[in-house]
């Protein structure tokens, strides 16, 4: 049984969806990079994809389960919440960034297939996430005009 992870573990919903967005963002970038570094982007995608389901989780719910599959944990809002059911296309996508999570672990008796023509269904699902998601998530960036992230103020070190 996965552990369970609640606000009581220091999570906070507007943390995870900030996360869970910057994780897309990079993926996003690599996947305009170069191709030796698709693998880092559909591991980063499925992570972010990840964060915003569970940041909706924790948001709805309160707490969230320690799995790493995005069908299940769509499943488990589906179940808590009324909201779109997923499209054949939405399905697709989620079943796809399921297999993104193994990139970690390159393996040639299963390798995943990855290209840069994944990054417009990986919008595709973030854009329907995002919609769909309830409007008190709110990605906080800037706090008393400092960056700030997960409660921790960013700095950029000044080269001189």
């Amino acid at each position: 049984m996965a552990r369970t992870f609640s606000a009581i573990d220091g999570l906070v919903p507007c943390d995870l969806m900030q996360a869970g967005l910057d994780h897309v963002s990079a993926a996003q970038v690599l996947f305009a990079n170069d191709p030796r570094r698709f693998d880092s982007a559909g591991y980063l995608a499925h992570l972010g994809i990840e964060l915003l389901l569970k940041a909706w989780l924790l948001k709805v719910v309160g707490a969230f389960e320690g799995t790493h599959n995005l069908e299940s944990l769509y499943l488990q809002l589906e179940k808590r919440q009324e909201l779109p059911k997923l499209t054949k296309n939405h399905a697709r996508i989620l079943t796809m960034l399921d297999q993104f999570e193994q990139l970690r672990y390159p393996n040639r008796l299963q390798p995943i297939e990855i290209g840069d023509g994944d990054w417009t269904d990986i919008e595709a699902m973030v854009r329907f996430l995002c919609h769909a998601m309830p409007t008190a998530i709110e990605e906080v960036v800037e706090e008393d005009g400092k960056l700030t992230k997960g409660g921790r103020v960013l700095k950029k070190k000044k080269l001189t």
